[in-house]
């Protein structure tokens, strides 16, 4: 009887394995021969997953974005707000850090490629659509304005800085007073 294999399945584990290669070692530590030593399987298993290397850091990216979106929508579905769905995304623990430095990898691979950067350039759109109706909810609002669109692509800018910023450094995740300070900076409070 045939073995059978849930592709899907598998490729996701090998995304994550990739994902933790490139969060620990950064984007040139991910080969084929790495990945597969990862999965305890072969390079040639691993290519029937993956076509090459572009495809296998779209998948690595891919699965940290769709962890992003549960992060969020979690916060969401929780009624934590715009401030909450803020702090959901932001590098507060180990792996909230992880799926940063794997982001940050994948847009300086992708700056280079424009089919790469077209995909980041929606979930940015994405991201903004998202934030301008937690905005609208939040003001009572029923149909977007410009001011709630500058403001949702302020937050969206502001959240990829203050990311990027603690992500190089992650000690500062361990000051109790920081969670509430990287908010602030998101949303340009100066308390």
């Amino acid at each position: 009887m045939p073995v059978l294999v849930d592709h899907e399945k598998t490729r996701d584990r090998i995304a994550e394995l990739a994902c933790g290669i490139v969060a620990r070692e950064g984007l040139h530590a991910l080969t084929m021969r790495r990945i597969a030593t990862e999965a305890g399987t072969s390079r040639a298993i691993v290519s029937t997953y993956f076509r090459d290397m572009r495809d296998l850091v779209l998948a690595t990216f891919q699965w940290t974005a769709a962890k992003q979106v549960t992060y969020i929508e979690a916060a969401e579905s929780k009624g934590l707000g715009l401030e909450g769905c803020i702090e959901a995304l932001l590098p507060l623990d180990e792996e909230r850090l992880n799926d940063w430095r794997v982001t940050i990898a994948y847009l300086g691979y992708a700056v280079a490629d424009e089919e790469l950067a077209a995909i980041e350039r929606q979930r940015i759109d994405g991201a903004v659509v998202r934030f301008e109706k937690l905005l609208m909810r939040e003001r009572g609002i029923t149909k977007p304005t410009a001011s709630t669109t500058r403001e949702a692509e302020r937050i969206v800018s502001c959240l990829l800085g203050v990311a990027l910023d603690y992500s190089f450094d992650p000690g500062a995740q361990a000051q109790p007073k920081m969670r509430k300070q990287m908010v602030d900076r998101v949303l340009g409070s100066s308390n």
